[in-house]
């Protein structure tokens, strides 16, 4: 639905924000922000991207925190851009 929203939202503004750097207690009861940035939900979050990427004309931003590893940030900053991400923002 991600998309869906996009296309809503595109006439509107200059970038789609896809926030997966909440760390707060009720992202992760909800199971989003950054609870979905391990390997499980990987390709769940591509798709996402992906879609969002392909429903609109504008850029899709990912908003992310580091992983306790600097190789798997890296990593997912990678499948995230080759997923259609035009901008990855880093929280430390």
């Amino acid at each position: 639905e991600f998309a869906a929203a996009a296309r809503v939202a595109e006439p509107y503004c200059d970038a789609i924000d896809l926030n997966l750097g909440c760390p707060q207690r009720t992202a992760y009861l909800g199971h989003f922000g950054s609870y979905l940035l391990e390997d499980k939900d990987r390709q769940l979050v591509c798709s996402i991207v992906k879609a969002g990427a392909k429903a609109v004309q504008i850029p899709i931003f990912c908003k992310i925190r580091l992983l306790d590893r600097l190789e798997d940030t890296i990593r997912l900053c990678e499948e995230l851009r080759d997923a259609g991400a035009s901008l990855i923002a880093v929280h430390g």
